[in-house]
């Protein structure tokens, strides 16, 4: 079976996922489909694994520094009231964290954003604001 977050990491290699934001020690950041939550980013676990706790436990600190990294960016360019991480594999098996921005204006603030639908969630920014976003966590994460 293909693995969505493979071939998103194979079109990060090609140069033509234009949501690509970094390379970090163990993941590709990418900004998520989901824009309505601005900033709404996924790490990806550089290569394909499908069990969190397989790994070994240094990579697995490093890809939380990731985390970690991401978020500390998100804050200082969306400042967002809260951030939210997900670790799931439910939908996608490869290992990869969600880390959403959650703003005063949320309509669900008190519920995970998978509540509301996918039509009202999936939202594209206009090109002139992705590439300012993009650019911006660039710079905050030193890329």
């Amino acid at each position: 079976m293909e693995c969505s977050a493979c071939t998103r990491i194979a079109a990060i290699g090609e140069g033509t996922n234009r949501d690509f934001v970094a390379t970090l020690s163990e993941s590709h950041v990418t900004l998520a489909d989901e824009q309505r939550y601005r900033g709404y980013c996924i790490l990806l676990l550089k290569d394909h694994h499908e069990h969190l706790d397989a790994l070994p436990v240094d990579r697995q600190r490093r890809l939380w520094d990731d985390v970690t990294r991401v978020a500390t960016a998100l804050r200082r360019e969306t400042q967002p009231v809260r951030l939210n991480y997900a670790c799931l594999g439910n939908f996608v098996g490869h290992v990869h964290w969600h880390v959403i921005p959650r703003y005063a204006d949320d309509p669900e603030p008190l519920h995970p954003i998978w509540v509301r639908p996918l039509s009202e969630r999936r939202f594209v920014l206009p090109v002139t604001e992705h590439e300012r976003l993009v650019g911006a966590l660039r710079r905050a994460l030193g890329r």
